[in-house]
């Protein structure tokens, strides 16, 4: 019984210890696994062309986090730098990878992407530069222009030759040709990535010599409509002129060479034409006929045989097979700008006369009717 106390004592001493202790918080258990949330990088890239950063994001594990790639690679020119990756691309190709991001505890997430690079092209949009040109006239600048690519571009020409006399200035050409003959060469435009785009050309150098092309114009038909178109060619800025005789009354030539209008007359005409370049002219003797309008074609102002008198046409005599020829009697018309007629019982002077009459006629009257009232004798 001596033994059993003390050993009674200590358990119960151990008893009250672990009663009296506070139960420890249980640590949080690491999350187990790492998302990445965010999009993948964009799939078209061009060379050459810088990219804004594209970062990484993910949901679980335990920050920071850190970005590789571990497989795969990405295309040359870019780079991971902490959880994000960029640059500009600088070789052409398909890149396939796969992006691991790790927390700091080893656990993951990974995203598989591919990245397709392409070579961006230059395209020449600009017109070829003008054929032909003539000896000792300067013309203005020919710009090529282009779309695509990096700038700033660079013009060159890689193969044959301009015109003696014309030359390359950044991206145009220009100059005053001096050799007669035909020049062929190839225009390259190129951007600051050495991408580039081609052009082949064909300038013809002459001398200049004004010619007219075309032909005699054709005949024309009184109050029809008329167009003829005079051309030329051998010079630069051709502009068209009459310099001699007359046209026909109703037709109008402009500078462009265009002959129009509505002829009023039948006749031949006689005329010179000149056209002018800017060093030098042609003309050309020019006759051209008017006819008359066929049989049965009508005409702007037909016209009738025997006049008829009408209202607006006082003036007319009718005819003797009228019924009314003996007492003509005309009506006035604002139209004619008549309001009686000239001759006749209906004119002014015998409207007048007969007024004159009248009135007399009236005075007498009134002196006879006041004599009489007043020698009559009252009764």
């Amino acid at each position: 019984m001596g033994t059993l106390r003390p050993v009674m004592a200590l358990t119960m001493a151990v008893a009250l210890l672990l009663g009296a202790a506070q139960p420890a918080a249980a640590a949080p258990a690491p999350a187990d696994t790492v998302t990445i949330t965010s999009g993948k990088p964009r799939s078209l890239m061009y060379i050459g062309q810088v990219y804004a950063i594209h970062t990484v994001e993910a949901t679980g594990g335990t920050g920071p986090y850190q970005l590789s790639v571990v497989s795969g690679s990405l295309p040359p020119g870019m780079l991971v730098v902490g959880t994000s990756l960029g640059g500009a691309p600088n070789t052409p190709g398909t890149y396939t990878f796969t992006l691991r991001m790790t927390d700091k505890n080893g656990l993951f997430g990974q995203q598989k992407a591919t990245i397709e690079v392409r070579q961006q092209k230059v395209v020449i949009t600009s017109g070829k530069p003008r054929s032909p040109m003539y000896i000792g006239q300067v013309y203005a600048i020919h710009t090529v222009e282009a779309t695509g690519g990096t700038g700033p571009y660079q013009l060159s020409v890689v193969s044959g030759s301009l015109p003696p006399g014309m030359l390359v200035v950044g991206t145009s050409l220009g100059g005053a040709p001096n050799t007669p003959g035909t020049y062929t060469s190839t225009l390259r435009m190129t951007d600051k990535n050495k991408l580039f785009d081609e052009q082949d050309v064909t300038i013809v150098v002459a001398k200049a010599a004004a010619a007219f092309t075309s032909g005699d114009p054709p005949a024309g038909t009184v109050d029809q409509p008329y167009s003829f178109r005079f051309t030329a060619d051998g010079d630069s800025d051709i502009a068209f002129a009459l310099v001699g005789g007359a046209l026909p009354g109703g037709l109008t030539l402009d500078k462009e060479g265009l002959l129009s209008g509505t002829p009023g007359s039948v006749g031949t005409f006689t005329f010179t034409v000149q056209a002018k370049g800017r060093s030098t002219s042609a003309t050309s003797e020019v006759s051209l006929i008017v006819a008359a309008p066929a049989p049965g074609t009508p005409t702007a102002t037909p016209t009738g045989p025997t006049a008829t008198p009408t209202a607006s046409d006082p003036a007319a005599t009718p005819s003797e097979s009228s019924p009314a020829a003996s007492q003509p009697t005309p009506t006035p018309s604002k139209a004619s700008g008549v309001w009686l007629p000239v001759t006749g019982p209906g004119s002014p002077l015998v409207l007048l006369l007969m007024g004159v009459v009248a009135f007399s006629i009236g005075g007498i009257l009134l002196v006879l009717a006041y004599n009489r009232r007043r020698f009559t004798t009252p009764e």
